[in-house]
């Protein structure tokens, strides 16, 4: 390890770097809405904050706008991008979420940073990652500007986001490890979730049978729930 004087991370494995998120990345700010625009336009989707939640996204209902074709090009995401929320709960605020192309020629409100990463120096599914850790809640919960319901960040605060960097090589290897664990959690939830559902539907399947007396409550079953409690 080695001490890199940081306030946020002040150790790091010898052969990784600390450098803020604006050295490893292009921050794309978005559309104004409501802004006026003179001549000929172009209809195109575009993401809202209500369309980016805690780490994943709601294409329910995403809505459209005309813009200029040249602004359109300018806040258009490419896949790969990493967004994160402008404003929100303080808990979520500045988390990650991988853009993956879901809709074509999609653009992305103002209120939505399109963080985008240098490929050569860091991954995109890392950077989402390090902004769900500990580490990661812990620097935007800290510099989020709080008011009495909401909190926010703006793009400088993303750009100082500090990266803990390892190679291209082991941020993948640190991805993969990552994914393949949580597939083992969402298996484990998903099969405690429908015995949920079983048990759910049989108590509620036995309670209808006994108050329409399809099913008669003798001794034994009395016995049978004081002896397990």
């Amino acid at each position: 390890m080695k001490k890199t004087g940081n306030v946020w991370m002040n150790e790091l494995p010898f052969t990784w770097e600390l450098v803020s998120l604006k050295r490893v990345s292009e921050i794309q700010g978005g559309l104004t809405l409501g802004k006026v625009y003179e001549g000929p336009l172009i209809e195109r989707p575009y993401l809202r904050v209500a369309n980016v939640q805690d780490g994943h996204l709601n294409l329910q209902d995403v809505t459209t706008i005309e813009v200029p074709e040249e602004v359109a090009h300018r806040v258009e995401l490419r896949p790969g991008d990493v967004l994160m929320t402008e404003g929100g709960d303080l808990d979520k605020l500045g988390r990650g979420t991988v853009w993956s192309g879901e809709i074509p020629n999609c653009l992305h409100q103002n209120h939505i940073f399109a963080i985008r990463c240098f490929k050569h120096k860091l991954l995109s599914a890392f950077l989402a990652y390090l902004t769900a850790s500990r580490f990661g809640r812990d620097y935007f919960e800290a510099t989020g500007k709080r008011t009495t319901n909401l909190a926010s960040t703006n793009s400088t605060k993303v750009g100082l986001f500090p990266i803990p960097r390892p190679s291209i090589e082991e941020q993948r290897a640190i991805c993969k490890y990552l994914d393949n664990k949580l597939n083992d959690v969402t298996q484990i939830v998903n099969g405690i979730e429908g015995q949920i559902a079983t048990l759910t539907a049989y108590r509620k399947s036995l309670i209808h049978e006994c108050v329409t007396g399809q099913r008669r409550i003798v001794e034994a079953d009395i016995n049978r729930v004081k002896t397990h409690g």
